[in-house]
Parts: structure tokens; sequence; C-alpha cells
């Protein structure tokens, strides 16, 4: 027991010691929330500064006034037979016929090979309107049709008003609960991913370990005052320390992110609904809405329960597949080999994770519930069940399976790291590894 206990420190202090780990835990949250917002942050401080003024030439006369100069565009009419300007201008529009007769009668000169997509998408929706507009009034004068009625009926086309289905769910009792709808879904994605990424790291430092000792004979020194069970127990237990170490600071951040968010929105959510709240929440094509709808549902998420399990089923995934990380490790050589070696593992992986990513789009589906029962999968897919209310029976069977078929992995990957560890020389098959199973 003592010598298990200096493994355990000595794992977990060799990698929390060290600056890349302190910078990884600390940054990582806010780098991922950078990332998330980089794209539009790279939208407001776009480049546009190379194209400020767009002279215009139009030959019929119809289209010039309709260009709107705005903080990033100037747009210049200009005559024809203007061929000073014309020659220093940077970005030049001709329409040189009636767009309505000849639709390719407007080109769009500039010193760029590429010119702002911005710039050539406004453009391409004014000069359309504009003819759609032209043959309207064709139309109306042509059918004797009132005016008035066009244009009335024009806004109701043009109108943006969409209908929103609120979901409202029916539990045992015939009581009615609003449900969490998308940001749900989303949180389950995003846990999803999350527990993936952990167990496969974490997974892949334990083999590392395994496999850098091995390589270096240092697993000879160390083997002769140490149990093989001892040993691997060690290496899994700190690393895995590390690993919740990180999780639990993970989520102290984003605890407090979220009570920081409470704060600044107020506890109570009919603020939502006022137009300011609304306007600062518009997401996905400016939907109020829908922003404050996804804010409403993260707040609302059962977070307690989602850390809980997070925790739980990090546990328990973890030390299911770094036993099979560490089993595998042993067999090899080199860390090549141990690649190798570690496929079919990476295969249930993958598996898991594609089945979480599916399952999202039916939480309580039989593939959902299936795979987050069975123990290969269920770390990763119950994730995206988590912030949805969960049976508890459910639960109980899933983590009771979960952690009886890890404990049973590890007996069975020690038999085996016992004998692969002090293997050399000879590269491994599938086959061979199960026969040492059955050496004493």
């Amino acid at each position: 027991m003592k010598a298990l206990k200096l493994i355990i420190q000595r794992e977990f202090l060799s990698r929390v010691k060290t600056k890349a780990f302190i910078l990884t835990t600390l940054l990582t949250p806010f780098l991922f929330a950078a990332v998330v917002a980089l794209p539009t942050i790279l939208m407001m401080v776009s480049d546009n500064d190379d194209i400020k003024k767009v002279y215009v030439i139009d030959d019929t006369g119809m289209y010039a006034s309709l260009f709107e100069s705005g903080k990033t565009y100037e747009f210049i009419k200009l005559s024809a037979n203007d061929s000073t300007k014309r020659e220093k201008a940077s970005a030049l529009l001709q329409i040189s016929d009636d767009l309505k007769q000849n639709p390719k009668a407007v080109t769009f000169f500039s010193e760029k090979q590429q010119p702002p997509r911005e710039l050539t998408a406004y453009i391409n929706d004014i000069l359309t309107e504009a003819v759609k507009n032209q043959k309207i009034e064709d139309f109306t004068a042509q059918s004797n049709i009132e005016p008035q009625v066009v244009s009335d009926l024009q806004q109701i086309l043009k109108s943006k008003d969409r209908i929103y289905v609120s979901t409202i769910r029916w539990d045992e009792t015939g009581k009615e609960s609003e449900t969490l709808g998308e940001a749900a879904r989303i949180v389950g994605t995003a846990l999803t991913f999350c527990m993936f990424f952990f167990i496969m790291m974490y997974g892949s430092m334990v083999m590392q370990s395994v496999v850098e000792e091995k390589s270096n004979r240092i697993i000879e020194v160390i083997i002769s005052s140490v149990k093989p069970f001892d040993l691997m127990m060690g290496k899994i237990i700190g690393v895995g320390l590390v690993g919740l170490l990180q999780l639990v600071v993970w989520l102290i951040l984003g605890g407090a992110a979220m009570i920081a968010v409470q704060m600044y929105f107020g506890m109570d959510m009919n603020m939502l609904s006022s137009p300011d709240s609304q306007q600062a929440m518009a997401m996905l094509q400016n939907n109020p809405e829908l922003g404050a709808g996804l804010l409403k549902g993260l707040i609302n998420i059962n977070w307690i329960q989602v850390a809980i399990c997070l925790i739980v089923y990090f546990t328990g995934g973890y030390l299911l597949f770094a036993s099979l990380y560490a089993m595998f490790g042993s067999g090899a050589n080199d860390s090549q080999e141990a690649q190798q070696l570690i496929m079919p593992v990476m295969v249930i992986l993958m598996v898991a994770f594609y089945t979480g990513f599916a399952a999202a789009q039916n939480s309580e589906g039989a593939m959902a519930f299936w795979c987050s029962i069975i123990p290969f999968t269920s770390p990763v897919v119950m994730m995206v069940r988590a912030p949805f209310e969960i049976p508890l029976w459910e639960l109980l069977l899933s983590i009771a399976l979960l952690f009886t078929t890890a404990i049973l992995m590890v007996q069975l990957a020690a038999k085996i790291y016992r004998v692969g560890i002090l293997m050399y020389g000879k590269k491994v098959t599938f086959a061979e590894m199960f026969k040492w199973l059955r050496y004493k």
C-alpha cells in the first residue's frame, strides 16, 4: 500500500507541478470562449479599408440613386465621360443597360482579385430588388391592380415574422413543465466532446508513461521493489487525479461564469422579454426570441446534476479505458507499436463519440438509452442526456454497470500488464496477449 501511495503521488505531482498543466488548466476555458467568439470578432474588425469609395456609372439613370453610402462604403455617382476619376477609381460599378431586359448589363471593376463579399452582396441585393419592383409595377399596370394592394402584399412577403413553438413536458402525474429545448442539446453535445477528449487524452498519458518506462528499461528496476498491479494502478490513479483536478477547476470556473450571467441578467426571467434584453441576446440572424430562449434554457439546466454526472462518468469511463491503455501499452516496445495495439480502443471511443452526437437529436430515443447503459459507450453518450431529467433507476443502472465493468477490466488488464512489461524485442499479437491471461 505504501508503494502504491508513492507511485500515485509521483504520477500526480510530476504532472501537476508543470507550467504546461497550470497554464492549460487556467487558460483553456478562456481560449475555448475566445474560439467561440472569434468569428464574430473577426467580422467586427474585418479590414474593409482597401475599398472606401465605389464610383457608379449608370447609363440608364435608374439605379445609381438606390445605393446608399454608409460607414464602410461611399457610393459616388459618376458620368460616363468623366475619364479622370474613372482612371483613379479603385472600385467602379458600371450599369450599361436596362437590367430588366438585360440582367448581365452590370459590371464591377476592382483592383482586387476578389472584392469584399459584403460589398458585392449588397450591390446584388439592391439591383435584384430594383428589377423585381420594376416587374411588379409593369404587371400591376397591365393587370389593372390597385398599387396599394400590391404594396401591402409586398410588405407581407417581406415580413420576417416567425412562429415559435413552445414545448411543454407532461410527467407521469400530468404536471406540465417547460422543456429546456435547444440550450440543453447544445450543452449535451459540448459535454460529449469534453468527455471523449478527457478520456482519450488522459488514457494516452497512461499508455505513454508505460511505454516510456518500458523502452528505457527503468521498469526492470521499479518492478524489483513494486508489484506490477500496484505500479499499474498507481499510474492510472495518479493520472486520473490530474484529470479530476483539471475537471473540478473547469467546473468551478464554469459555475462562476453561470453565477455572473445570472447576476448580470437578474434572477427574474421576465426580464428576458424586455426589448433591450432581447436585442442584446439576439442570435441566429437577429431572432431575439430564440436568443432569449437559449439563455433561459442555459440558466434552467440542472447544473448540479450535470457536474455530478461529469465527475462520476469521467471516473468510471477513465478507469475503464485507462486500464485498456495500460494493458496494450505494456505489450508494445515503442510508441508506434503502442498506437497500433490501441487501435481497437480508439475505434470503441470513436463509436461512442459519434453515437453521442447522433443521440443529441433525440436524447430519449432507444439508441440514446441503450448506449447510455452499455459501459463502453455510457461515459460519452450519457453526457448528451445529463442536462435533461434522467430517471434515477437509469442513472443507477448505468453507473453500476460502468463501475462493475471497469473493475473487471482492471483485473483483466493487470494479468496482461504483469507479463507485458517484461517482454522485450518481440512484436506482440492480440492472440498472444490473451494467452497471458492464463499465466500464473
